[in-house]
């Protein structure tokens, strides 16, 4: 099989000197990416969903669910977001410091060979400044983590691409079509924007640099922030229990269980009883998962504990009853979550047959501010068309 120059270049790299192998030590770390900071509490409250307008969400089972839900107010802390997304030179900086792990291939979207280095094993120049993709949700994390940030959850993305609002009219539904709002605007035949999205450019869609659409942008607190409709899909730190958010779900049940789990309702009655500094769920005993033995979840900080049975208070699934009361569902980040996949948001630059999507989903729903289109675990194998930026809490 033909060694690639990159992997004897690595292997000559493992068989030189302490000092040799400690050059990364020395690098220049490219540019740390600008952020957009979100703080106004009145802006922190928003429309989350489209509620029967919503999009579906396709797991790695090829199996799809209209939501037909949510649609739901929630809450959020201050917290401020990359403006673009991660660079193939942002995350090449954190291979060679020997923190991040290497993407699962040497080629790009588009089929562009050579994506992260030359045939000799040099860095490629060319796409430097295109996102980095090829990797799993848990690499993006780990890296988001080396620059002392986080991956968004979907309830930031969201507001991000689609504003603060308060009713379905007012909701930015595409960020390249600013002028129109609410859940019935469609992309225009032959649409002519600047955006790298398959659905709105067809086979002539490619990925680009960050930063360079002018169309694909939104601007919070007088900052741009580039590319949530299109260029790659981004992984969020957010699960995706389909089941919960399915407008089927079994009733609820007096006990808690529902499918070995407890339901949405009575998870949230749970967790409101959960004190401040506590384990999740450890009140909540008369819940299935508050008998699930506490485990180092994929990850989680070094020694934290947790049920694997439960959903913590940022990531749980919203769901069609929510909210039993009058007030808005917090989601503001707390910790990690369990379950066994996670969102993906925005669109991207390739076709309805490239992506693997039904020809209806990529066609309604791509690029959409609310389309929670794309789950899978954060272990599964990545794909070529999804990317990633990183978020962080403000104070």
């Amino acid at each position: 099989m033909k060694m690639h120059a990159r992997d004897v270049l690595k292997s000559l790299m493992f068989l030189a000197t302490a000092a040799s192998t400690a050059c990364a030590t020395g690098l220049a770390p490219p540019a740390d990416t600008p952020m957009a900071e979100l703080r106004d509490p009145t802006q922190l409250t928003y429309l989350f969903g489209m509620g029967d307008k919503a999009c579906t969400i396709t797991t790695t089972t090829s199996t799809s669910l209209d939501l037909g839900a949510p649609e739901v107010q929630v809450k959020i802390g201050a917290f401020a977001i990359d403006t673009h997304e991660v660079t193939v030179d942002q995350y090449r900086y954190c291979v060679d410091m020997e923190v991040c792990s290497e993407p699962s291939g040497y080629n790009g979207p588009n089929g562009i060979v050579d994506y992260y280095y030359t045939l000799n094993g040099d860095p490629n120049p060319k796409y430097a400044n295109f996102p980095v993709v090829l990797l799993t949700q848990n690499q993006a994390a780990e890296y988001c983590n080396f620059r002392g940030k986080r991956l968004p959850t979907e309830f930031e993305w969201e507001l991000v691409a689609g504003g603060p609002a308060q009713t379905r009219a007012d909701k930015l539904l595409y960020t390249f079509l600013p002028a129109q709002k609410g859940p019935d605007v469609k992309i225009p035949s032959g649409c002519d924007k600047s955006v790298a999205l398959g659905a709105c450019a067809g086979n002539n869609a490619s990925a680009r640099a960050v930063t360079t659409s002018s169309d694909d942008v939104v601007n919070v607190g007088g900052v741009a922030v580039y590319d949530l409709a299109g260029n790659v899909m981004e992984w969020t730190a957010s699960d995706a229990d389909e089941a919960k958010a399915s407008p089927t779900a079994k009733p609820i049940s007096a006990t808690c269980d529902w499918d070995e789990k407890w339901t949405c309702d009575d998870c949230l009655t749970c967790l409101a009883n959960v004190k401040k500094g506590d384990p999740p769920c450890s009140t909540c005993a008369t819940c299935s998962c508050g008998d699930s033995p506490p485990t180092q979840l994929p990850g989680s900080p070094t020694g934290t504990m947790e049920r694997t049975g439960c959903y913590l208070p940022d990531n749980t699934p919203v769901c069609p009853r929510y909210p039993a009361k009058d007030l808005p569902v917090d989601k503001s980040w707390t910790g990690k979550n369990a379950a066994t996949k996670r969102i993906i948001r925005g669109g991207a630059y390739v076709t309805a047959s490239d992506s693997g999507l039904p020809a209806s989903v990529f066609a309604n729903c791509l690029g959409r501010s609310d389309a929670r289109v794309v789950a899978k675990g954060p272990q599964d194998p990545p794909l070529v068309f999804v990317g990633f930026r990183c978020a962080m809490d403000l104070k």
